[in-house]
Parts: structure tokens; C-alpha cells; sequence
């Protein structure tokens, strides 16, 4: 006898009883040990998860049938199904796991989006920019690239031709209109003079000719703080920045609430600009003096800092940006460790925005990694929905609750299905175009038929006729739906803070 034999026990090793078959008839317990055989571990390991004896197999083909898994578990035949929470746990891991590799999150290269004026001469996206710009600096800033733009394009349309330059000059127009707006608004949000308004636009406009200066191959005149070349300029750059701020500042009385925010919020942005010249200036002296090693973006910002100045502000419950200690979001009836918990998911999906921008992956992974979890806590208010409709069918919940958990069984299906063709696609579509077309139809084909099966799923289980079906069938749904929609807006804000 070899090693790898062991003679079959003739009583049981748990509860010594006598053997006759395969399992103890008193406690149950298998005649092979596992322990001894690695073939029957690996199958043991299969089998307690996903029962691989065919009721997997069979169960997946039933569930295809709308209807059939369901009626046939609520009328006593469960042997042959897996049962319907591990079917959907196991649909459910699988599904977004293959999303994970089937759905591409890489960053955009492209060029930025062209600027695009409609009928009434109001702009697109350059619109966006004047309403998110905080400084009337930044606001010229924009308007002096935009028109710049404009004025390039302009120069390329021939005279001659009539009314060639009329849409760039409408368009130059209403650049310049919305600029005076938001520069009117925020002279009236900060409550600043004519001096005030008129010394940042020259600021503006000296930094402009500034950088024109250096693009044309000059030197600049001054350093600018964005643009300081050593590290002792960034910090004496912003010595002369906040030196004014800091005494106009301690002039201004307690209760100019308004004008006292603002000095403080242009401090705030010179610290982070400063902050983040440095970082671009220590960034490129670790990249010259490392040679060829090749660079991570994440692993230097995470040593060095941030070294793009770019900053996100939230404007909520008023006309002034967030701030966690400026101007945090207060409930009034709330306990204050609460405002305080509530103001630190806000300045963490402030900052997560800020890295799902440069990597919009992170925040996919998050977002996908919290869906099997919404769609878990979801199945029961499905299984009440259908509690509530049915209510005088003699059901109990938890046959309202077999019917959501193989409902949302096959809706994970589908999505796998769906996600799979995406897959394929990948790998086919750069070779034959026309397979898109295809996987396009195919995919559009399994999202009509879902919201059908799930109707003739109801009308199978609870047998009733199909006007009243179809009117229970459209409540459910719309409230569903609706409860569906909140969470996944919850789902999208949470993410956000999560990752």
C-alpha cells in the first residue's frame, strides 16, 4: 500500500457510527477526508461554492425561461436549483469582476473641445468657464484666451468673402459680454471698488504680456509666482504676493464679513499656486537628475505634491465657494460632530474629484465596487414592492423575496452577458469593423427584452390575468425605477468619497 492509499473507514471519524454509503446517516459527514486526498478538496472547495453537480448548469438554463427557477423553487423542487441568494451573490461577483476588464477608463489625449456658439450668441463651454472662475484676474485671463482664439480663426477667413467673419464676430461679442457679467457679479459678490476691479484686471493684463513676451522668445519681465524659476523665487514671489493682502487684511474691521473671505481667499490661492510651482520645479529636478528612469505621475505627485494648479471649488447654499473652515456647510439642528463629519466627505470628494479627473479609473473601480452592494440592499425593497402589489395572494415575504433575488439574478446575467460581448468586441472589432455593429445590436436587443422577461416572469409566478399583471407590473416598476434612480445617485456621490 502507497502512501495515497488509505483504507475506506468503516465507522464515521466524526460521531463513530457505523458506515453504509458514502455519508454518515447520523451526522452526515463524508466518507473521503479531504484532507488526504487534494483532488477531493479542490472539488469540495467548488462544490460549496458554486455546487458545480449541475444545478448550476441547470439553474442557468431555467432561468433563461422567464419564470420557470422561481415557480418551480416556490413549489418545492429546490434540490434541483442552487438557491436563489447564493445564485445571485455568485452572478453578482462574477458580473462586475468581468466589468472590472470589459468597460475602458483610460484618459482622454485628445485635443480640447472645440468652442461652439448657438443661435442666440451665448457660449458653450467658455460660458462654463466665466461662471467657475472666482477672480475677476481669472476672468480675464479667459477672455483674453478665448478672443485670442477667435482672432486666429478670424484671420483665416478671407475679407472678400461677405458675411464670412459675421459668426466670429458674434462670437466675439458674446465673449465678451458674459466676461463683463461675471465680472459684474463678482465685484458684487466681494464687494470690491473700482480700484479693486481695475488693479486686477491690470494685474491680468500684465501677466499676459508677460507670458506674451516669453513666447516670443523673450525674457520676462518680472517672474511671475506660476511661472518663478527657482524655488527662492517661488518663495519671495509670494512674500510680495501676500504682503499686501496680509495688511489690507488686518485694516479691515470684524464685521466686514464679506471683504474679509475675500483677502482670504486669494492668500489661499497664492499658498496654492506657490505650493504648486514647487512641486513642478522639484518635479523636474528629480526628472533631470534621474536620467532615464521612467516616471510615474501618482508617485510624484504623492512626494512632491500636486503640480497641476488647478482648483475645484463647490459652491453650496449661497453664492460662496465651500470651504471646511471658511465657509463649511452647517445644519443648524444637526450636533456639531455631525456638520464636522459632514464637512470632511465634502473636502474628500473635493479632493477625489481633483485625482478621478487625471484618472478616471479610480473612480469606475469605486463605483463599480459599490453596485453589488446597492443592488443587495435593493432586493428587499423589490421583495416589499411585490409584497405591497400582491397583498391578498396568500404569499409570504420570503416567497416575494425568492422571486426578487432571481428577478435581480437574471438582471446580473444579462449585464454579464453584456459585459462579455464588450469584451469580445474589444478583441474583434480592430480586425472586422463590422463586428460593432453587431455586438451593438446584440446588446440592444438583451436590454429591450429585459424589462419584457421580467413582465412574463410575474405573470408566470402569481398567474393572474394579464390586465391586472400588467397594471401591478407598471406600479413596481415606476416605483422601482424611482427608488433606483436615488440610489444611484447616492451611488455616484458616495463613490466619489469612497475611493
Amino acid at each position: 500500500m502507497t502512501a495515497s492509499d488509505h483504507a475506506t473507514p468503516t465507522h464515521c471519524e466524526n460521531c463513530h457510527e457505523p458506515l453504509h454509503g458514502q455519508y454518515c446517516y447520523a451526522c452526515g459527514q463524508s466518507v473521503i477526508n479531504p484532507v488526504r486526498h487534494a483532488s477531493h478538496a479542490l472539488e469540495e472547495v467548488f462544490e460549496s461554492f458554486w455546487h458545480l453537480d449541475g444545478r448550476i448548469f441547470r439553474t442557468l438554463r431555467d432561468l433563461i425561461a422567464p419564470g420557470r427557477v422561481a415557480l418551480n423553487y416556490l413549489a418545492g423542487h429546490r434540490a434541483r436549483y442552487v438557491a436563489p441568494l447564493r445564485l445571485f451573490v455568485i452572478l453578482s461577483v462574477v458580473t462586475f469582476f468581468v466589468a472590472q476588464f470589459a468597460i475602458r477608463t483610460d484618459a482622454g489625449t485628445g485635443p480640447d473641445p472645440i468652442v461652439q456658439f448657438d443661435d442666440n450668441n451665448s457660449t458653450g463651454d467658455e460660458g462654463k468657464r466665466f461662471q467657475q472662475a472666482d477672480t475677476i484676474a481669472e476672468v480675464e485671463q479667459i477672455r483674453a484666451e478665448t478672443l485670442k482664439e477667435l482672432g486666429q480663426a478670424r484671420a483665416t477667413v478671407p475679407a472678400a468673402v461677405p458675411g464670412a467673419r459675421k459668426g466670429i464676430d458674434a462670437a466675439i461679442v458674446a465673449i465678451n459680454r458674459k466676461a463683463d457679467q461675471r465680472v459684474e457679479v463678482l465685484r458684487k459678490d466681494q464687494d470690491l471698488s473700482a480700484e479693486q476691479v481695475a488693479e486686477a484686471r491690470a494685474e491680468a493684463a500684465a501677466m499676459r504680456k508677460d507670458q506674451a513676451r516669453v513666447e516670443a522668445g523673450g525674457a520676462p519681465k518680472k517672474p511671475l509666482l506660476e511661472t518663478a524659476p527657482t524655488l527662492a523665487d517661488v518663495e519671495r514671489l509670494r512674500d510680495e504676493k501676500l504682503k499686501p493682502r496680509q495688511e489690507r487684511l488686518a485694516k479691515l474691521p470684524a464685521d466686514a464679513v464679506t471683504a474679509r473671505k475675500v483677502e482670504l481667499r486669494e492668500i489661499r490661492s497664492t499658498n496654492l499656486t506657490a505650493g504648486c510651482r514647487a512641486a513642478q520645479l522639484q518635479i523636474q529636478h528629480a526628472t533631470a537628475t534621474e536620467g532615464p528612469r521612467t516616471r510615474k505621475a501618482a508617485d510624484d505627485a504623492r512626494v512632491y505634491g500636486d503640480n497641476e494648479c488647478g482648483d475645484i471649488d463647490f459652491t453650496m447654499f449661497g453664492t460662496e465657494p465651500w470651504d471646511e473652515e471658511a465657509n463649511p456647510v452647517t445644519l443648524g439642528s444637526a450636533p456639531q460632530f455631525v456638520n464636522r463629519w459632514l464637512n470632511r466627505q465634502i473636502a474628500h470628494g473635493r479632493e477625489n474629484i481633483a485625482r478621478a479627473q487625471k484618472d478616471p479609473s479610480l473612480y469606475f473601480r469605486a463605483l463599480v465596487g459599490a453596485v453589488p452592494s446597492a443592488l443587495f440592499l435593493l432586493v428587499p425593497v423589490f421583495a416589499l414592492l411585490l409584497k405591497l402589489a400582491y397583498l391578498g395572494s396568500g404569499r409570504l415575504y420570503l416567497e416575494h423575496l425568492v422571486v426578487a433575488l432571481y428577478s435581480h439574478a437574471y438582471l446580473c446575467l444579462v449585464m454579464l452577458a453584456f459585459f462579455l460581448l464588450l469584451v469580445i468586441d474589444h478583441a474583434i472589432a480592430p480586425h472586422w469593423a463590422g463586428f460593432s455593429w453587431i455586438s451593438g445590436l446584440i446588446g440592444t436587443l438583451l436590454w429591450l427584452w429585459l424589462p419584457v422577461y421580467l413582465l412574463l416572469m410575474q405573470k408566470r409566478v402569481y398567474g393572474n390575468g394579464w390586465p391586472v399583471t400588467l397594471l401591478r407590473y407598471l406600479v413596481i416598476g415606476n416605483l422601482y425605477f424611482v427608488l433606483l434612480t436615488f440610489a444611484a445617485v447616492f451611488l455616484a456621490i458616495a463613490s466619489i468619497v469612497r475611493m
